[in-house]
């Protein structure tokens, strides 16, 4: 049975009006999206700020390779800026490449004592052996730590390490010339 003009007019309209319904329905969640992005930048910004001397770290690894596609290759410098108990992703891109290079990510903890660099967000709590990982004790940071770090098919290079400055620590006094 075919349809009238009348109904296929009908048809139209009704199709329209779910059409744009469901553009709204994906305004209303991309929005809600950025809005949820922009908590979570909030909430990962306050702990920066928030972090007592020793929980914070700030990290670049340099001189680095990446396992990719079967081989080592060079990537460019990675910094970390990342405070106890926080799980960090990070880009790791082939070095000089632009647009035509590998781009992966990489998931960075730091518990106080270890950071660990690992090529999977869940492999970050069960001390995978998978992940790279800088030991040192609370003075090592504090003075500073440069390490050597690899995982087998994942990452190695030179790391270096600092504490952040962080609540709790002594003001520094400004020395006017």
């Amino acid at each position: 049975m075919e349809m009238s003009s009348r109904e296929r007019q009908r048809a139209r309209e009704k199709q329209a009006e779910l059409e744009k319904a469901r553009e709204k329905r994906r305004a209303a969640e991309a929005e809600a999206r950025a809005a949820e992005s922009l908590k979570w930048l909030k909430r990962r910004e306050a702990s920066r700020d928030k972090a007592r001397y020793g929980d914070r770290v700030q990290c670049v690894l340099s001189g680095a390779k990446a396992y990719v596609w079967g081989e080592w290759r060079s990537i460019e410098p990675v910094a970390l800026d990342i405070v106890r108990g926080m799980v960090l992703d990070f880009d790791i891109q082939e070095a000089g490449e632009g647009d035509f290079g590998f781009q992966e990510k990489g998931f960075a903890c730091f518990d106080g004592q270890t950071l660990g660099l690992c090529p999977e967000k869940d492999m970050v709590q069960r001390n995978s052996p998978s992940c790279a990982r800088v030991l040192g004790t609370f003075e090592e940071y504090a003075r500073g730590i440069k390490k050597r770090i690899g995982a087998d098919e994942f990452i190695k290079g030179q790391i270096r390490c600092d504490l952040a400055p962080g609540k709790g620590m002594p003001e520094r006094l400004i020395i006017e010339q």
